[in-house]
């Protein structure tokens, strides 16, 4: 934990930037608070930028890039709209400077898995987590225009004509609020842009399916009761098994309905379903429930061509 002196530090100031000390934590974790006046418009900006561009990998979908990418790209798309919402420091519901730290490593880590080749190339993909990694630079060193032109040049790969009329529009809402003396919206900047996410991410998709990557169905229900948490627990589950056994999304969804037919996954208390299935990862569910091993036998990366799956349940 940073101590008291380092909240007096002067964030128009590049050398005091340079100066906070980091948290523990991977990858550079300043600036300790978004920066004041024109400085914050860029940070803004690029941060609307990632949220149209983002979400490609968003809701849990099984795909080549289950795993590390998905886990960067989502992480980076998510912490994008919190800073947003919520702003960047030490409050209730504020973004904390290490969880930028650890969302920066994680995007580095993906783009390195994919350059070692353990997953998939894609341009889109790698576009994207590019974008991503600009707009942390953005944030980490708002008071160098480089990153920010870094991650416009990216976020103009990907929208074209209509992200660079956004981003306009974007800096010029900003620049007149801060002018008028007011604090910008950015929910509703925010939410103005859900529906272009949402049509660049359907798009993007589309497109990676014609060019013969899976990207399965998102599981929509299951028949027992199930709380919106418990029903994104096992979202993730059937995504990484299907992106770990290449099943399809039908079967995937066969064998959860049966595994977990007699469970309360509404029950969210200590001990509870849903916090019993949060101590594994997805893929350890994954390839428990589809070979019938216990968790230590199926950890990610182990080979396991040599064995069979559970009958499919009637």
């Amino acid at each position: 934990m940073p101590d008291a002196e380092n909240d007096t530090h002067d964030m128009n100031d590049a050398d005091d930037v340079d100066a906070v000390e980091p948290w523990d934590a991977p990858g550079p974790l300043e600036p300790r608070v978004l920066p004041e006046g024109a400085q914050a418009d860029p940070v803004t900006a690029a941060l609307l930028m990632l949220r149209r561009y983002g979400g490609l990998l968003e809701p849990p979908a099984a795909s080549p890039w289950y795993g590390a990418v998905r886990d960067g790209m989502c992480g980076a798309h998510g912490l994008a709209g919190a800073m947003l919402r919520f702003g960047y420091g030490e409050g209730d519901d504020e973004v904390e400077p290490y969880q930028v730290g650890f969302v920066r490593q994680d995007v580095a880590d993906a783009l390195q898995e994919i350059a070692d080749g353990a997953f998939p190339r894609d341009e889109t993909v790698e576009l994207v987590l590019e974008l991503a990694r600009a707009v942390y630079d953005v944030v980490a060193a708002p008071g160098d225009p480089a990153p920010f032109d870094a991650a416009c040049a990216l976020a103009d790969r990907l929208g074209g004509e209509q992200e660079r009329a956004s981003r306009s529009r974007d800096l010029a809402e900003l620049a007149a609020a801060r002018a008028e003396g007011r604090t910008a919206d950015t929910l509703a900047m925010l939410e103005r842009d859900e529906a272009c996410a949402r049509a660049f991410a359907d798009r993007a998709g589309d497109d990676l399916r014609r060019r013969g990557h899976r990207l399965g169905a998102v599981l929509a229900g299951l028949p027992m009761p199930v709380s919106e948490d418990g029903l994104d627990l096992v979202r993730e589950i059937a995504a990484a098994m299907g992106s770990r056994f290449g099943i399809s999304d039908e079967e995937a969804a066969t064998r959860l309905a049966h595994y977990f037919a007699s469970w309360d996954l509404t029950d969210d208390s200590e001990a509870g379903a849903l916090d019993y299935i949060g101590h594994q990862t997805p893929e350890e569910w994954a390839g428990s429930i589809y070979l019938g091993l216990d968790f230590h036998e199926v950890q990610p990366g182990t080979d396991l061509s040599g064995h069979e799956p559970r009958p499919l349940p009637e």
